[in-house]
């Protein structure tokens, strides 16, 4: 029987074998190498991140992030040519916080230490770091019922609007006038408290010319400059004046201090911003609108407005602040 052929086994010579081991090793040293040198240069690009240099401050990864997110350039190279401080996170934290005022923040805060943040921001925000109408600036009078008018803005001595109307003796008394919105939207507030409380609401106060303004303010001037200020607004500088304000009592209730103890008040502040009125000066918010408490002044904003101001348990001069002048 002829013989089985026996089969070659295939071998590689010496040089070919040593020649594929170092090229294999060579490929495998190649990638490695490509490998850490990414991982060199993305470190090398992520220690000149703002991320990188923030934490390296003393920040939190989440804190250095969300300074990030908000801060332009500018403030977050501030950040870093300073020392950790955890007031700039608390700062930037707040609700109502504005890019524009970071440094104002800063600074109030440094000499109020004992304020909290969140009236730190309010304060900045509505001007009154500057002391009362210590900055004026003149009123945007195209912003419609959303005019702001305080003790930084001011109405042009001229100022009166067009669709002024008087008010009906049955609502107000005498001499009393007001935007025709304002007493629309009064008079259907006061028919709904009137069904459902049995009180009748009355318009004491409403539109008051610049003179009208002054004279009054002169007469609270006689006790002092400081009383003045705290219970009146300087000529120019009234809400009065735009025809959206109205100070509100009751045929029940007619003085002040009565009106404050009522239940037509109680109910006032929780749904006059269903008609578009809000309580303009409430209590513990005088830092904010530098008026003592009225229990009687309210302001005409519209119901998107007031409805946004009551929800959030801010001033007109806070809502206006962030979301118009911002």
């Amino acid at each position: 029987m002829a013989r089985k052929k026996r089969k070659k086994r295939l071998r590689l010579k010496p040089k070919v074998a040593r020649f594929l081991i170092y090229f294999i090793f060579f490929i495998i040293m190649g990638i490695y190498t490509i490998n850490e040198s990414r991982k060199i240069i993305a470190d090398f690009k992520y220690r000149e991140t703002y991320e990188y240099k923030i934490t390296e401050k003393g920040y939190k990864l989440e804190e250095a992030k969300k300074l990030i997110e908000i801060l332009p350039d500018e403030k977050l190279n501030y950040i870093l040519d300073n020392e950790y401080n955890e007031m700039y996170y608390n700062i930037v934290s707040q609700k109502y916080y504005l890019n524009k005022n970071f440094e104002k923040y800063i600074q109030y805060k440094e000499y109020h230490e004992d304020t909290s943040y969140e009236d730190v921001i309010a304060i900045v925000n509505v001007h009154a770091n500057a002391g009362w109408y210590n900055e004026s600036y003149e009123t945007n009078i195209n912003d419609g019922f959303l005019i702001i008018v305080n003790k930084f803005y001011h109405l042009d001595k001229s100022y009166e609007r067009t669709d002024l109307q008087n008010i009906n003796l049955a609502y107000a008394y005498a001499n009393n006038s007001a935007a025709e919105i304002v007493i629309k939207k009064f008079k259907q507030m006061r028919d709904d408290i009137e069904e459902e409380m049995n009180v009748h609401l009355m318009v004491n106060s409403s539109y008051r010319s610049y003179e009208d303004q002054e004279e009054i303010y002169n007469e609270f001037k006689k006790v002092s400059l400081k009383y003045a200020d705290s219970y009146a607004a300087r000529p120019g500088y009234s809400e009065h004046q735009t025809g959206l304000a109205i100070d509100i009592t009751s045929l029940e209730h007619p003085t002040a201090n009565e009106f404050k103890e009522s239940e037509e008040y109680k109910w006032l502040k929780e749904n006059c911003h269903k008609y578009g009125f809000v309580l303009r000066y409430p209590e513990g918010k005088e830092h904010i609108t530098g008026y003592s408490t009225e229990s009687w002044h309210f302001r005409y904003v519209g119901e998107e407005a007031a409805t946004q101001i009551y929800k959030e348990n801010i001033t007109f001069d806070e809502y206006y602040a962030y979301y118009i002048e911002k």
